[in-house]
């Protein structure tokens, strides 16, 4: 780093990062409420429905806790939720017993379907530059 003017700015972004981050998590919440929606359950379905293939793919938790960025104890306890609303399913990792997969229902696309131009409309008003 060259000196403390160049410390100060490197932080100053880091912050600015920071602050967009919450802001957009912040109105997302706040849009994808009138879905039965947070922020994180709609990134768990758009993980889901973006990577499941024909052949019904899911992925275990760890899996998906590294693509939406969350503790796994975090997301086991969100994928306990959306399992109850009957968005996704769990089972048993058929590789290894110890493992849990999760993949969407019918009924999670159907929501996740409604909720996204609402999700990308927030996306195109916070992230895009003019």
């Amino acid at each position: 780093m060259t000196g403390d003017k160049g410390e100060r700015a490197l932080v100053q972004e880091w912050r600015d990062i920071l602050a967009v981050h919450a802001r957009t998590a912040c109105e997302i919440d706040r849009e994808l409420h009138q879905y039965g929606l947070g922020a994180s359950d709609f990134e768990v379905l758009d993980v889901l429905v973006g990577e499941d293939a024909e052949d019904g793919c899911t992925f275990r938790v760890q899996e998906l806790a590294d693509r939406v960025h969350l503790s796994q104890s975090a997301l086991s306890r969100l994928v306990a939720r959306l399992e109850k609303e009957g968005l996704v399913d769990r089972g048993i990792c058929s590789e290894d017993r110890r493992g849990v997969r999760v993949a969407i229902t019918e009924a999670g696309r159907k929501r996740h379907e409604q909720a996204r131009p609402c999700h990308r409309a927030v996306l195109e008003r916070m992230l895009v530059k003019s």
